[in-house]
């Protein structure tokens, strides 16, 4: 792989069967490859594309964005959405929601719109 050209490499690296966890024990390998899915380039940009496509909205071409990071912020945020709408149904399973029941969602520490986008996978999951 090390021997590839950049362009090729990065195609590579694109390609939609490989996930977040493959890109990351890549990067992990050498120099090279570690360079080639820096936390700003077209890789990870790609990886949080091809997961999370409505989300691209919020991002100008211009940004100097860290994919890695969003993604990660992302993921986090998605996980913690996950658990607080587990809790629901044991907190307010009576006719009452207590004033501060939404608090911890108003503390997240994320973007709004991944959480909005997290709960909008949940509502269209098949199942739920």
């Amino acid at each position: 792989l090390t021997d590839l050209p950049g362009e090729l490499l990065e195609l590579i690296l694109c390609c939609d069967v490989l996930g977040a966890a493959d890109i990351g024990r890549v990067s992990c390998t050498c120099r090279r490859l570690r360079e080639a899915c820096q936390p700003r380039g077209k890789v990870w940009r790609e990886r949080f594309r091809l997961r999370w496509p409505s989300l691209l909205k919020y991002y100008s071409h211009t940004d100097s964005v860290s994919w890695l990071e969003e993604y990660k912020a992302r993921h986090n945020a998605g996980l913690e959405a996950q658990r607080i709408v587990a809790s629901f149904s044991k907190r307010f399973f009576s006719e009452h929601v207590p004033c501060d029941g939404f608090s911890d969602i108003e503390t997240l520490g994320c973007p709004s719109h991944f959480f909005e986008d997290e709960l909008m996978c949940i509502l269209n999951m098949e199942g739920r």
